[in-house]
């Protein structure tokens, strides 16, 4: 009621509810199912993780009976910080990477290397090949090693200079150093029986590649 006495006229349409937009219907449905579900993921998720921390408890002679999801949580991540120290998840991809292609290509070439020698001392091969053309293929192929071998030892200082860094969280104490593959004693070996023809009698250059 205003001063004067008179009264207010309230427009009846504020007092109608106003409709509800499928947008917000579909959100009010939808919420509570992607709850669940999420809340599913994560469950399954810490069933998972907690048979495997059990497992390997086990196997170290522990007896675990109960285990919070806490604990779970707790458990895997000093299990992490286990593998870590121990560099099973530290292992650099550029290193292994270098290393393979290096291997692979050292052994491609004492391959060729060989069907050379084989090619050589055979005269029923089907290979005709100068010995001026083998000379040039097997400087070829170690100029090529040598490039491989230089490349692989700048990528393990690079690696070797980034984990010493004090801010890496762990360091490699050892360089690392590939094993020897058995696979390429065959061939080295045979390599070193070749036999130069009458024509080849001259020594071959310093510079030749021998795998060897």
């Amino acid at each position: 009621m205003r001063p004067d006495g008179a009264t207010y006229l309230v427009p009846a349409c504020d007092y109608e509810e106003q409709p509800i937009s499928r947008t917000y219907q579909y959100r009010k449905v939808m919420k509570p199912m992607l709850e669940r579900k999420r809340r599913a993921r994560i469950n399954k998720c810490l069933d998972e993780l907690k048979d495997l921390i059990v497992s390997s408890l086990q196997a170290e002679g522990e007896n675990v009976s109960k285990l919070e999801k806490a604990d779970i949580l707790e458990l895997t991540v000093r299990h992490l910080h286990k593998l870590r120290r121990q560099h099973s998840l530290g292992l650099n991809p550029e290193v292994a990477y270098a290393d393979r292609f290096r291997a692979g290509f050292t052994h491609c070439a004492a391959e060729v290397s060989q069907y050379l020698a084989a090619a050589a001392t055979s005269p029923t091969s089907p290979l005709n090949i100068d010995a001026t053309t083998r000379t040039q293929l097997l400087q070829h192929l170690g100029s090529c090693v040598r490039h491989i071998d230089k490349s692989s030892s700048n990528v393990l200082q690079t690696v070797a200079a980034a984990d010493s860094c004090p801010i890496s969280p762990h360091c490699y104490n050892n360089a690392y150093t590939p094993p020897a593959s058995p696979q390429l004693q065959g061939p080295l070996a045979l390599s070193a029986t070749i036999v130069l023809t009458n024509d080849e009698s001259k020594p071959p250059s310093s510079s030749v590649w021998r795998p060897w």
